[in-house]
């Protein structure tokens, strides 16, 4: 049986900074808004998705890994170099990164949770109605993305848009 506990965003906060640095797999609700142009004609579009991934994975070490696999050679052999990021880990409880970040730059008082995507199982668009939107009628409307085949695919998602946590056998249900 699976324990599910309601969490406000500090809770979820504590929750998050205390697993630990071990590898997590982690299955997530979350509900988001969409940077889409100024052009897209459906107002207050919100992405409802189900999500899987994974916490603390070492990025400099994956980063290493992917480009050793793709030239054939030792993950050893391969040196990179972090960039410049938009965010700050938060300390967990053993001092090490958790896989909750805030924002370096501007203290907004948001939370993000930090992980690697690893694939969306469901994902649904709806209007500020409620009125489900086709993703090919949204598809124009989107940013361009970018992605590299040397890079894993990482997303931070803001613990207010969590709706809904399961990681370590846990169900973290978010709470306003």
């Amino acid at each position: 049986m699976k324990t599910t506990l309601k969490m406000s965003v500090p809770a979820m906060v504590d929750f998050l900074t205390g697993i630990g640095s071990a590898s997590t797999f982690v299955s997530m609700e979350t509900e988001t808004a969409p940077k889409l142009k100024k052009t897209c004609p459906f107002r207050g579009v919100i992405k409802k998705a189900i999500v899987q991934g994974w916490l603390n994975v070492d990025y400099k070490r994956k980063v290493e890994k992917m480009v050793g696999e793709a030239l054939n050679v030792p993950a050893k052999d391969v040196n990179y170099e972090l960039g410049d990021v938009w965010f700050r880990h938060v300390a967990g409880d053993n001092g090490n990164p958790s896989p909750v970040v805030v924002n370096k730059t501007k203290d907004d008082g948001k939370f993000y949770m930090f992980y690697f995507h690893r694939k969306t199982k469901e994902a649904g668009y709806f209007d500020e109605t409620g009125k489900a939107i086709a993703y090919e009628d949204l598809k124009p409307h989107f940013y361009a993305k970018s992605s590299s085949e040397y890079k894993p695919e990482v997303r931070a998602v803001c613990l207010n848009n969590l709706k809904k946590l399961k990681a370590r056998g846990l169900i973290v249900v978010g709470k306003k």
